[in-house]
């Protein structure tokens, strides 16, 4: 059965906006056989995610093959519908979705994303393809990107990695120190940084909290940068570089950051663009505020703690499988190190 004009631009373009969003150089994308459904891909972080996708626009009686076709698929960890919105889709994945919750693939539906598309939508319209775009970015972007590849980052992640008060730049420091060299014990870490192991202490637990840093379990005494500690580090990564070389953000990162509230500035970084809310503290950041606030806090630290950027923080190798990547063995020559708090 031919696809209708929709059907194709909409599962087209879904490929086309995840690729385009890896330019921000957060995580990686790689194109993979479409085989049993209409666009598949892998994103990769910390570990790859095969996304695997179908799209619905007139043929209503091919939804209960289409989700449990999805659903059924082991290898997907991503599973995107794009559907048109009607009452009785709407009802038809809702039912099916409800029948799902009592069989063993109910684990599964964690992993499905449903887009709804507006049942007007003319693909022959420019208007409707822009309109249409947008929508597919904003869900994609949220939904995808930032919720699950980027370990769901948000504003607040960004405000508390950045506090105003206290040693500027110290969690990043502390965070970049860990992601390149490892964590072997507080003395270690504080010898590297040039700071008391006092100092690194307070800052290591309230990053800890933050859910910058991971614990392999309770009680233990190592810690590795988490997957939101990781972007973070890589969003400060591009920044520098982009200050550093003179180089222009790409719009997908300005867009991206847009919704983690940070309104892009070009300028030069200066002093008073962190002083400047010194006298008031306590007053909500505005978007430029807080990316004035990053941006000081990345250059000091990359000038004060000799942070040279050079590597992103993810592997584009990486395996499909969280736990087969960043584990908690030690390199040989510092497996025999007292781990001490």
């Amino acid at each position: 059965m031919a696809e209708s004009e929709e059907h194709k631009f909409l599962s087209d373009k879904t490929i086309t906006l995840l690729e385009e969003l890896s330019h921000t150089k957060l995580y990686g994308f790689k194109e993979s056989e479409r085989k049993k459904f209409d666009f598949t891909c892998e994103l990769v972080r910390d570990w790859s995610r095969l996304v695997s996708g179908q799209t619905l626009w007139k043929h209503t009686e091919g939804i209960d093959k289409d989700l449990r076709t999805l659903l059924s698929d082991g290898d997907s960890k991503i599973t995107l519908y794009i559907a048109r919105d009607t009452i009785q889709n709407r009802r038809t994945v809702w039912e099916i979705v409800e029948d799902t919750k009592k069989t063993p693939l109910k684990e599964r539906l964690s992993r499905l994303r449903v887009i709804w598309i507006t049942p007007t939508f003319d693909a022959d319209q420019e208007v409707d393809r822009d309109t249409v775009t947008n929508i597919l970015k904003e869900r994609l972007t949220n939904d995808i990107i930032i919720a699950t590849v980027l370990g769901g980052i948000s504003e607040r992640d960004v405000e508390r990695f950045f506090p105003l008060g206290g040693m500027i730049g110290i969690n990043l420091a502390i965070a970049e120190s860990i992601a390149r060299q490892g964590f072997i014990n507080m003395t270690n870490l504080a010898e590297r940084l040039s700071l008391s192991p006092t100092t690194i202490r307070g800052r290591v637990h309230i990053l800890a909290a933050s859910g910058v840093l991971d614990k392999p379990n309770r009680g233990a005494q190592m810690y590795r940068v988490s997957t939101k500690g990781r972007v973070l580090l890589d969003l400060c990564r591009e920044l520098a570089n982009a200050v550093q070389a003179g180089n222009p953000l790409t719009l997908e990162l300005i867009y991206l950051m847009e919704l983690l509230g940070l309104e892009y500035v070009e300028g030069e970084v200066t002093e008073e663009w962190l002083m400047s809310r010194a006298e008031n503290p306590f007053k909500p950041l505005s978007p430029e505020e807080l990316f004035k606030r990053m941006a000081f806090q990345i250059l000091h630290a990359t000038e004060n703690f000799g942070i040279t950027w050079q590597k992103p923080f993810f592997n584009e190798s990486a395996p499909a499988s969280p736990a087969a990547n960043y584990g908690w063995s030690l390199p040989k020559e510092i497996q025999a190190e007292e781990w001490s708090l």
